[in-house]
């Protein structure tokens, strides 16, 4: 049989504060622990920069790192010691002269934006848009996402998508704008849609082909009748008028 323990007020009020005691150091620890594991490096991060002069390529580094940073709770100071890790080639000797011009983390990214992919005139990017149209073997998720990159180097403000939507829709492959009238699209995600079933209705039209179609390549054409399907030797026409 279990025995009864008397305990004073004190006593009790000592155990309390014992007890409270212990709580708030494992409490503490286990914050520090935390901190401690959060406490992260660019040691890990996959992705690295050689220095090519790439907007395209400068941007997904750049959001490849912050991102990392964010994840991994570096500090902008850690970060600031820790980026040449992530410079190798070109950049990293470029970094040996001009880290002491960067004071923060800011001005890390400003620096790698200013020197390896700097603004583009608004001329020249136009020039870039207008200067391929849409080939018969790009699909139109892919020519799409090409010019909207460059639209989005343009000025904030410059164009709304309605305006966007009538730079691209010229330079689209004619089997497209063929069944995709300018007036049935009102946003980019529609052109896509409506673009990605007339690829997919393509498709199936190939794949149900199992004969030669005339007109189209590697068809013989016959050069007395000038239609495709046989050769001038087979050829009834031209027989039927020795005969006659």
């Amino acid at each position: 049989m279990a025995q009864m323990v008397q305990m004073t007020t004190e006593q009790l009020q000592q155990l309390i504060e014992a007890v409270r005691i212990s709580a708030a150091n494992s409490a503490a620890q286990a914050a520090e622990t935390v901190q401690t594991k959060s406490k992260g490096s660019f040691s890990n991060c996959p992705s690295r920069f050689g220095g090519q002069r790439d907007h395209e390529a400068v941007e997904e580094f750049i959001t490849s790192i912050v991102t990392y940073k964010e994840i991994e709770c570096i500090s902008d100071e850690d970060a600031l010691k820790g980026i040449s890790l992530l410079f190798y080639g070109l950049a990293s000797t470029w970094w040996q002269g001009v880290r002491k011009e960067a004071k923060s983390w800011n001005d890390v990214l400003a620096l790698i934006r200013d020197h390896f992919s700097p603004t583009k005139p608004a001329y020249q990017i136009y020039m870039e848009i207008f200067e391929k149209k849409q080939e018969d073997s790009v699909a139109i998720d892919t020519f799409v996402c090409q010019k909207r990159a460059l639209l989005a180097q343009l000025p904030d403000g410059r164009h709304d998508e309605e305006t966007e939507i009538d730079l691209v829709y010229g330079l689209l492959n004619i089997k497209y704008r063929k069944h995709i009238a300018r007036h049935d699209i009102k946003t980019f995600r529609e052109l896509l849609e409506k673009g990605r079933i007339i690829e997919h209705n393509m498709m199936e039209d190939e794949d149900e082909q199992t004969g030669p179609v005339r007109g189209s390549k590697g068809t013989k054409r016959c050069t007395y009748c000038n239609f495709r399907g046989h050769t001038t030797e087979q050829c009834r026409k031209r027989k039927s008028a020795e005969d006659n």
